[in-house]
């Protein structure tokens, strides 16, 4: 079983979300899942802001 996860990075940002997504990853990590495969990438020219998929996996 394959779960994906949009990340972004939280940068302290005026209208900034407060969620990158992390602590839902984290969760499954803690639950036994293993990460399958992670893709990041920077957001228009901005050197701070980011975000990234990460694909977990875990035997069914």
């Amino acid at each position: 079983m394959e779960k994906v996860f949009w990340v972004r990075s939280n940068v302290k940002m005026i209208g900034a979300p407060a969620n990158d997504g992390l602590t839902e990853v984290n969760e499954y990590l803690e639950q036994g899942w293993k990460v399958k495969h992670i893709s990041a990438s920077s957001v228009g020219d901005s050197m701070t802001y980011g975000q990234a998929y990460i694909v977990l996996e875990k035997d069914a």
